[in-house]
């Protein structure tokens, strides 16, 4: 059962609600496909009523019943740099976004992580003129690593927050939010794996995961086919990024590294280890038992920037979760082949297994999803006024 500071009743009437979702990258879309398909299924077993889904996002949310406006891939920018240069796009992106969100006129926006967005389109939501919107947000920001301001904006301008990170709870409820903890989504996902083909190798598979952004694989992905040079005796898989172009990976085709798509979690379970450039395929990774270690690389400015402000021992999820390095983390300068190598070599692969499995136990059980929808639905559906 979702902890809650106070969980509405199951009071409903029947009326078709609209639901505006926005998510802005790959893991977005996945939640929030999760949380629309529960919505659907959750409306249509009982009186709760029809629901009108439309929003931003990708794939996931498409198969799940939403109707996708804009892809994820227009928006996905993340560090300094590269979010000043693109500022024109992202702040066009926000207008044309409201606009719709206006035109639409929905009962509730869910907002799935991606807060450098979300959080402005929260901000309008909370003075809608249409009505009392219910805004809802899957995925709180990281306010325990920066901007603790943060807090005083998601109190203001949430209905409810729905935290993933069973630390984040009771943070987030001291600071007036109304935070509603359900588990992680990302159990369910990988229990209803829907990768399509099993990875099939002759040799020990070494994973390569350099990121889901262009940025990111521009950063990342050579450094990855220089690691693969140092294990001849393994098959380098590069997963590909879900709606990534081809073309992105042409340097790994040029080395000879295959490069497969729509299969990264069977990869990932077929893998003997991995490199996973930092985001939530780390934790994946951990989910699925796979035995890795966690890279990344940013732009000069991005980097000298984010160590001023932020205030965390680590960047991966499994490492913060356990408040440990369970997975090590090659960052920036240490970001080299060589080191990379050197640590795969050095894996306690036991060590690290035990750990995912208390990793495991302490997001909670399966049905995040559906606990999360129905949370939702109860709020939308109370003091509603047809």
């Amino acid at each position: 059962m979702c902890s809650t500071d106070h969980l509405v009743s199951n009071a409903s009437r029947n009326f078709l609600k609209k639901v505006f979702f926005i998510a802005g990258e790959a893991s977005g879309d996945i939640y929030g496909g999760l949380v629309a398909h529960e919505m659907s299924n959750l409306s249509s077993q009982s009186n709760i009523g029809r629901i009108d889904m439309r929003g931003w996002g990708g794939d996931q949310m498409t198969d799940a019943g939403v109707e996708v406006t804009t892809h994820y891939r227009e928006l996905a920018y993340m560090g300094v740099w590269e979010v000043v240069s693109n500022l024109g796009t992202i702040l066009g992106n926000l207008k044309k976004c409201w606009k719709e969100i206006e035109a639409f006129k929905p009962d509730a926006i869910v907002l799935v992580d991606f807060p450098g967005f979300n959080m402005r389109i929260a901000r309008k939501a909370a003075h809608a003129k249409w009505g009392d919107v219910k805004i809802f947000q899957i995925v709180a920001p990281q306010v325990w690593a920066w901007k603790k301001g943060r807090i005083k904006n998601l109190a203001r301008d949430y209905t409810a927050v729905f935290p993933v990170l069973p630390f984040e709870h009771h943070l987030l409820i001291a600071g007036g939010v109304r935070s509603i903890y359900c588990g992680h989504p990302l159990l369910d996902a990988l229990s209803t794996n829907q990768d399509t083909k099993p990875h099939v190798s002759t040799k020990p598979v070494l994973a390569l995961l350099p990121g889901s952004r262009k940025q990111e694989l521009n950063k990342m992905l050579p450094v990855l086919l220089e690691v693969a040079k140092h294990f001849p005796q393994m098959e380098a898989v590069i997963a590909g990024a879900p709606g990534a172009a081809d073309t992105l990976y042409s340097q790994a085709r040029e080395a000879g590294v295959n490069v497969v798509f729509g299969q990264t979690r069977n990869l990932l379970k077929s893998a003997e280890f991995a490199v996973i450039t930092s985001g939530t395929a780390t934790l994946e990774a951990a989910l699925l038992n796979t035995p890795h270690v966690l890279v990344y690389k940013t732009s000069a400015l991005t980097y000298a920037i984010a160590k001023r402000l932020v205030n965390v021992k680590f960047i991966g999820l499994t490492n913060l979760i356990l408040n440990r390095e369970v997975v090590p983390e090659l960052i920036q300068r240490r970001c080299t082949a060589i080191n990379i190598a050197k640590k795969i070599h050095a894996l306690e692969t036991s060590t690290q297994r035990v750990a995912f499995a208390e990793l495991r136990t302490s997001l909670g059980d399966l049905g995040a999803s559906e606990r999360i929808a129905q949370s939702m639905l109860e709020i939308i559906s109370v003091d509603h006024t047809p």
